[in-house]
Formats: structure tokens, C-alpha cells, sequence
């Protein structure tokens, strides 16, 4: 990466301008398309609080059980599930539909969903896009009586569960240090077998071929606050990182490639175009900053289809994402969301990242900070 920057005597860079403030910042959760702000009914703040929000004026019937059934029961990353129900009786403006993890308890676990969604009085479907989050998870319905009181579980859905939870995803490229390299990483749930990719000239022809290193982190890793603490609404175990370098890659030339194993899979072809290699050529890189998940923050697919439009119409040498990057803080769900958003233009250009203030903002835990600033945390200005 230095290397590229020294030898840069004319470029040309594109701004694309992100601008979000601190109020869509406060969105909650949503990593399965669902869109929500933080001061929503339900949240994993007041989401037992002991009073409901009455749909009907006098609603005196005991709650009746639903069921929900889904389109599929095994699904691959980003796929679109929808689930189905029969609407109960006297139902309250603040019924909602959470998908959990299946160990989260069904009595005592109403607010440890993943992401949910509030259900009007006639709604009978709602479709989500689904994460590979290499485990189990099913929907669950809750209510509460004459909605009042703590919510109660009405019903679930059958378990779904991804089709591959090897499958790989966050299919990701990264310059290398010489013009002839490219690293590419991706995430599966195990390290059990060496991850390889297989590269090539023509989709019919990856006649190359790597094996790379695999690493993962823990809870224990991370510096404070929700990403220390284990849960789906806090640190979930990101699956393990495969990494491997492409060498002798000619000079502004058109390559394909798959990541993944014999044993558990292989992704789809993709394809990028390496880099330039004459200190004298024009170099093109997309700058941007400050992008989280859609639909949470409202602009970001609008912001991450520019950014690849613009970086594929003028032959980009690298996407350079220079910080705030994803506004997960600490929520591991919302990772998988925005890689998974993200990797259409990932696995397509270099993308490259830099330090932003919600990187770099903690006050305990410094040791974990791979920065290693000095004094006892990072970024934490009185303001």
C-alpha cells in the first residue's frame, strides 16, 4: 500500500459525500432489513416496560395462539424469507415479530431478539433478508394480554437455519504491498480445512491456485462497553477470517476468481481488475466515510451503490472507506449486515479502510486497542 502511494505522481480521487448525523446514529439494531429508531416500542432498553399500547378500546380476550410457518427453512446469505401468520385476537400496537437465536429462552427472552419488527392489526406476512450468522435461529410472535404488562410469547416459527453455515461470505480484496498482488478474505464458521482461492483469466479457467490462513477473535478481545459482553444484541462470534494473497497479477488486467474449499464450498465468480503498474499512470480512487447498515441508516445503499457505480465507470485502483465504518458499536450483528451490504463492491475493487472516531473511542480496554495509543483510551473528546 505504501509503495502504491509513493509511486503516485498523478491520481485522480472522487469524494463521495456522506453525511449522517449523530440522530441516525441512534437507529437499533436492524441487521435483517429491518428499519427502526432506537426511540421505537419495542427496544432493548424498556421493551418489559408494564404498560402496552392499546390497539382496541377494551380489549378483554385472552391472548389466542398463532402459528407462524416460513418460505424456506434453509436459506443462503441474503436471501429473502417470509414469514406467515394467522393475526390474533385483539391484537396491540406494540406486538412485534423478533428473530432470536434458538437458545435465547422462549418465556423470559422476549427482548433478546436479533432485529424485529412491530405487527399492525391485519398484517398476516413480513419479509426479512437473511444473514449468515452460522447458527440457528427462528421467529417468535409475542404480545401481551389486554396489553398491559410484560410481553408474552403468542407463538414461533419452524428453526431455519443457513443452507451452508461454511458457506463463504464477506468475500472481500485488499491491494498487496506489490502491483502484481491482491489479498481477498472471507468468513466461515469453521478453520478446519485450508482455505484456498482458485484464480484465473476467464470464468472457465481459474488455472491458479492459493491456500491462505484463517484466524479468529473473541469477546474477550474486543476493548468495553456491548462488545465484551456476549449476546445477540451485543458480541456474537464473527466465524473465522480466511485470508490469501494472488501474486504475479499483470498490470491493469482482468481477473476472475472463487474463494472457499472442496470440503465445505465454494462462492461464486467474481472478477476485478488489477492495478496499474507505471508510476505514470492515472490512478482513480473513490473516497468515502461515515456509512452504517441499511436500512438503518437510511442512506447507506443509496451511498454504496454510488460508490460502485463510480469505482467501476472509472476503472477504480481501490475504494478507500476512511473511517465510521458500519456504526456497529459493538452490536456483532450489525457486522455481518454491512459486510454482507458491502460485499458486492468488496469482492469487485480494493477496498481499503481507515481510523474513524467510533473505531477509535473507548476508555477502558486499551490494551486490546490495536492502535495502541497512548494514555488510558482512544478517542474520548469532552464533547
Amino acid at each position: 500500500m505504501r509503495r502504491l502511494f509513493y509511486q503516485l505522481l498523478t491520481f485522480v480521487l472522487t469524494i463521495v459525500v456522506v453525511i449522517e448525523s449523530e440522530r441516525d446514529h441512534q437507529y437499533a439494531h436492524g441487521p435483517f432489513g429491518k428499519a427502526h429508531l432506537s426511540v421505537n416500542l419495542p427496544n432493548p432498553f424498556n421493551c418489559n416496560r408494564t404498560i402496552g399500547l392499546i390497539s382496541r378500546l377494551f380489549p378483554m380476550k385472552s391472548l389466542r395462539l398463532t402459528e407462524l410457518q416460513v418460505s424456506k427453512v434453509n436459506y443462503s446469505n441474503a436471501d429473502q424469507l417470509t414469514v406467515t401468520w394467522t393475526p390474533i385476537e385483539n391484537p396491540c400496537k406494540d406486538d412485534f415479530i423478533g428473530v432470536y437465536f434458538v437458545e435465547v429462552p422462549v418465556t423470559t427472552g422476549a427482548c433478546d431478539y436479533a432485529d424485529f419488527e412491530f405487527v399492525t392489526a391485519t398484517q398476516t406476512t413480513s419479509t426479512w433478508t437473511m444473514i449468515n450468522l452460522r447458527r440457528q435461529l427462528e421467529f417468535r410472535f409475542y404480545s401481551r394480554e389486554k396489553c398491559m404488562g410484560p410481553y408474552q410469547f403468542i407463538a414461533k416459527s419452524p428453526v431455519v437455519q443457513p443452507s451452508n453455515e461454511n458457506e463463504p461470505t464477506q468475500v472481500h480484496l485488499a491491494l498487496g504491498d506489490q502491483n502484481d498482488q491482491m489479498y481477498v478474505s472471507y468468513v466461515t464458521n469453521s478453520s478446519a480445512v485450508i482455505p484456498q482461492c482458485q484464480y484465473g483469466l476467464s470464468p472457465s479457467s481459474l488455472t491458479s491456485t492459493v491456500s491462505g490462513t484463517s484466524t479468529t477473535y473473541n469477546a474477550s478481545n474486543m476493548c468495553e462497553g456491548k462488545a465484551n459482553l456476549v449476546g445477540p444484541q451485543n458480541f456474537i462470534h464473527p466465524g473465522y477470517m480466511h485470508t490469501m494473497l494472488m501474486n504475479d497479477l499483470r498490470p491493469s488486467t482482468t481477473y476472475y476468481y472463487r474463494v472457499g474449499s472442496n470440503e465445505h464450498g465454494w462462492s461464486s465468480i467474481y472478477e476485478f481488475i488489477n492495478r496499474q503498474s507505471s508510476k505514470d499512470d492515472t490512478v482513480n480512487l473513490v473516497a468515502y466515510g461515515d456509512m452504517g447498515l441499511s436500512p438503518i441508516q437510511s442512506g447507506a445503499k443509496r451511498t454504496i451503490d454510488r460508490v460502485f457505480a463510480k469505482a467501476v465507470s472509472t476503472n477504480a485502483t481501490a475504494v478507500l472507506h476512511i473511517g465510521d465504518i458500519s456504526y456497529a458499536r459493538g452490536t456483532g450483528v450489525l457486522w455481518d449486515g454491512f459486510m454482507t451490504q458491502i460485499e458486492p463492491t468488496t469482492s469487485r475493487i480494493a477496498y481499503m479502510t481507515g481510523i474513524g472516531n467510533h473505531e477509535y473511542d473507548h476508555v477502558t480496554g486499551g490494551q486490546n486497542d490495536p492502535s495502541h495509543a497512548p494514555g488510558p483510551g482512544g478517542f474520548r473528546p469532552t464533547w
